[in-house]
């Protein structure tokens, strides 16, 4: 796993390879629902085939499988946050117009996750383990390559965030209007809450600090608002929505599960109190 040199209040769950193969587990089966739903969307283009439609298809399958075994599951996170990234310029993703219908901002927080798992690998519950590889701590050796890639990772997967609690902040009455249509049982004045969990759990993951407490702040809080504003299942709009939360907050288990990486003050200041510590010791033993 990743740094947890104070041993917090997650050390107990973080150093059981038996609690985190289950855990880490689930998280490899939240990011891959929402390719299962593109890849059907895909098939049922199939009317007006092309070499590039079959090539998608086959990637986004291999790719759910592999996560799902954990089997080369290095390869099958940059294959699918290939094709995630790749759906959008496709798509027009990246226009202005469709970016702000937040679909686009949820694929890419996606693809910031799988920058994750690449680093660290699938966790005990998979075949790569099984196989001898992907050991805990399995983040490759070249930190001058992996501490930016995290970096990266942690921005990609918190925009969406900001962009949703700046938009709540602005438009606070048409989000309360939009609650009440989606769920009239839900009070409005949670919009206060959602505003702040979407702004402070999110700095501390882009910061690296109390990363853990801000991953785990975040896969929840997706988890309980697509719960109770997105599960109209007989919208397919809805149904996406949903399933984009739940890769989200796979992604954030993962986040939880190994720490934000080299590039974060959290690394920084447990580099920090060990050499305190070696000082002390080099102090006492003189």
């Amino acid at each position: 796993m990743g740094e947890n040199p104070e041993r917090d209040l997650f050390f107990p769950i973080l150093s059981s390879d038996a609690l985190m193969g289950p855990f880490l587990l689930i998280g490899r089966l939240f990011t891959t629902g929402i390719f299962v739903f593109y890849t059907f969307n895909l098939v049922t283009k199939i009317h007006s085939p092309g070499a590039l439609l079959y090539l998608a298809i086959a990637a986004q399958l291999a790719g759910i499988v592999l996560i799902v075994l954990g089997y080369k599951t290095r390869f099958a996170a940059l294959l699918l946050a290939v094709c995630i990234v790749a759906s959008l310029l496709f798509r027009g993703g990246f226009g202005l117009h469709n970016f702000l219908s937040t679909i686009a901002e949820k694929d890419i927080a996606i693809a910031g996750g799988f920058l994750f798992l690449f680093a660290y690998g699938p966790g005990g519950l998979s075949l790569d383990r099984l196989q001898g590889g992907a050991q805990p701590g399995g983040i490759p050796d070249n930190g001058a390559a992996i501490g930016p890639l995290l970096l990266l990772g942690r921005v990609l997967s918190v925009f969406v965030f900001f962009f949703f609690g700046i938009s709540k902040i602005l438009h606070t009455p048409e989000i309360k209007a939009y609650m009440v249509r989606h769920n009239p049982h839900v009070p409005t004045d949670l919009v206060y809450l959602a505003i702040l969990t979407q702004i402070v759990p999110p700095l501390l993951v882009l910061l690296g600090y109390k990363t853990r407490y801000g991953a785990l702040a975040l896969a929840g809080f997706c988890l309980i608002a697509t719960t109770l504003f997105h599960a109209e299942f007989g919208n397919p709009s809805e149904v996406e929505h949903f399933l984009l939360d739940f890769a989200i907050a796979g992604v954030f288990l993962f986040m939880f599960a190994e720490g934000p990486g080299p590039l974060s003050l959290d690394a920084w200041l447990g580099r920090a109190k060990r050499t305190g510590m070696t000082k002390e010791a080099l102090s006492v033993g003189a």
